[in-house]
């Protein structure tokens, strides 16, 4: 039999899907059962599993499904399929694929019930609260949604009937969960009202009514495909086989659930997997510069491993990545988490003093808002972490990718094509895969030597570097004219100590002389300096023959070949 494209439906009809070499050559015989909402909850209580993503949706996200499933909606509107695993006859299935879904429609259903209270429906309330809350076969009550990652928010704030009596501060994700309740609540009170209108008394009452038990019954008949499997390993084959082509998940999530399967817990109590997992997310959900999860992935892998394009990156992952390599590859993922940020955050890590100049490198990768060498430079903060190279290696190299883009992105203003970032991946995959130091180190000169033929012609640097402007109307190129400012004076004073982030840019001839129009030039590398604060001040709108001597008399840093830097340029 050929393999067949995994498309589910309903009636019946059996699907087949190859299943993977590493369960054997079989075919998987799989039956999507079709039912409501309301069927749904009623049948089973559904878990989360361990690796799953949390609540991620946003507004917009919940604003479509409100529209779909409650404002223009109808009975029977259908929102997809669903895959789950769990013993047949089983009172609980493990949610693979549809968490985001069932959350969204138990908080809907929540803040309907809330709603229901509010306006004296009490009766209707204890309804809904039947379906998000019902006894098990030991006639235990239990919440039909069970999930670890919000707990006890969701079951505290939302799923309970009545006051929470646990205070808590939602975390992010269940500040996402808080802002879904609070806009259905709102949708609702928007509803009553508009069903209530002028009316009064008793009529006002029906019509309210009538109008929350329409959103609750469009709630409870939405339609869904259920895909039931035996086991985690089939559903999970199935999940990766569903959602390959990345239309409803992202690398990150597909690779998380990879990890799921691979590294099952040893005890019940303690996952490692997970919790390292959610150590490596919580890092870069905590990144000042709103690094990207599955982007950070890709970066690692091309800093590693062949190159790949993000797209293709879950398949590279899954042929590589076994139960006997996955623990050392996620250990992996997590160290290199604080190199990753210190490329895109510098500011927020500590240096050795040694260390700074690498660190202003960085800084200025950040100006020049480049991405394509970021797989070599983790490479080289990777290497100089684990003591693989030197600190002068690490600098060297950095400063090359730094005075590399500086000349060919910032000033001249030319794109790269996809063989620099060929380039990037195959140099950060020699560097960490090289055991002889002698090897790398020719490595990395032989890289340091390849940039440089890659540089614009003078040219086109010239050029741009003319065009580079910086005033009070045209800020547009402040950070890079500062960063060029930055490194004119660190050039002349020589002196490591000095304090950058404390001085200002100050125009020789000033931008609004008295009595006198402006310098056509006067916003122009040539015409700026950087100076303190209180020498900022000292000067001010002063014409440019006060301003000298001031600056004299601060010892302003002179070229010594033009006399004077900066002044000597308009002497």
């Amino acid at each position: 039999m050929k393999d067949v494209e995994p498309t589910l439906a309903v009636g019946g009809i059996v699907v087949y899907i190859k299943v993977p070499n590493q369960r054997g050559s079989g075919i998987m015989n799989i039956t999507p059962k079709e039912v409501r909402i309301r069927t749904l909850f009623q049948s089973s209580f559904y878990k989360i599993p361990r690796f799953q993503r949390p609540y991620s949706w946003d507004k917009g996200n919940i604003e479509d499904f409100w529209v779909d499933a409650v404002a223009g909606g109808k009975d029977g509107y259908f929102i997809g399929s669903m895959v789950m695993f769990g013993d047949k006859g089983g009172q609980e299935l493990f949610v693979v694929d549809g968490q985001q879904r069932l959350t969204t429609i138990t908080i809907f259903l929540a803040a309907l019930r809330d709603t229901l209270v509010s306006v004296g429906e009490k009766n209707l309330a204890e309804g809904i609260q039947n379906v998000i809350q019902r006894t098990d076969i030991a006639n235990k009550s239990r919440y039909v949604l069970l999930t670890e990652t919000s707990y006890p928010y969701m079951q505290e704030y939302v799923q309970k009937l009545g006051a929470p009596d646990v205070k808590l501060t939602p975390s992010e994700e269940e500040k996402g969960i808080q802002s879904a309740y609070n806009f259905a609540l709102d949708k609702f009170k928007v509803m009553q009202e508009a069903a209530g209108g002028k009316l009064e008394g008793a009529k006002r009452k029906t019509a309210i009514r009538r109008e929350l038990e329409a959103a609750r019954d469009k709630l409870l008949g939405l339609d869904v495909i259920i895909v039931q499997l035996d086991n985690e390993d089939d559903a999970y084959i199935v999940f990766e086989t569903l959602n390959t082509r990345g239309k409803d998940l992202e690398p990150k999530d597909l690779i998380k659930n990879l990890f799921a399967k691979l590294m099952k817990p040893k005890n019940a109590d303690v996952d490692p997997a997970k919790l390292k997992w959610k150590n490596m997310m919580d890092q870069i959900a905590a990144s000042a510069a709103s690094i990207d999860a599955s982007t950070y992935l890709h970066h690692f892998w091309l800093s590693r491993y062949d190159y790949t394009p993000e797209r293709a990156l879950f398949e590279k992952v899954k042929k590589r990545v076994t139960k006997a390599t996955a623990p050392a590859m996620l250990e992996a993922m997590l160290q290199d988490v604080e190199q990753y940020r210190r490329i895109f955050e510098p500011d927020s890590f500590t240096w050795d003093k040694e260390a700074v100049p690498l660190k202003r490198s960085l800084q200025a990768l950040a100006v020049f808002k480049v991405r394509q060498p970021t797989p070599m430079v983790l490479s080289v903060l990777r290497a100089y972490r684990d003591k693989r190279i030197s600190l002068k290696q690490a600098k060297d190299t950095i400063e090359a990718i730094e005075r590399f883009h500086f000349m060919h992105t910032a000033v001249a203003g030319l794109s790269s094509s996809g063989g620099v970032s060929m380039m990037y991946a195959a140099a950060a995959r020699e560097l960490w895969g090289e055991a002889d130091p002698q090897k790398r180190a020719k490595g990395l000169q032989e890289f340091q030597a390849k940039l440089k033929t890659r540089r614009p012609e003078k040219q086109a640097f010239e050029t741009g570097f003319a065009e580079l402007r910086y005033s009070s109307a045209e800020t547009r190129n402040k950070a890079l004219v500062r960063y060029v400012l930055e490194r004119f004076d660190m050039q002349l004073r020589q002196d490591a100590s000095v304090d950058y982030s404390k001085m200002t840019i100050e125009h020789i001839g000033p931008q609004n002389p008295k009595g006198a129009p402006a310098l056509s030039r006067y916003a122009e590398v040539g015409n700026l300096v950087l100076v303190s604060e209180k020498l900022n001040g000292d000067l001010k709108n002063k014409e440019f023959s006060e301003k000298k001597k001031i600056m004299k008399q601060a010892n302003l840093p002179m070229d010594p070949v033009l006399g004077s830097g900066p002044i000597k340029m308009l002497a």
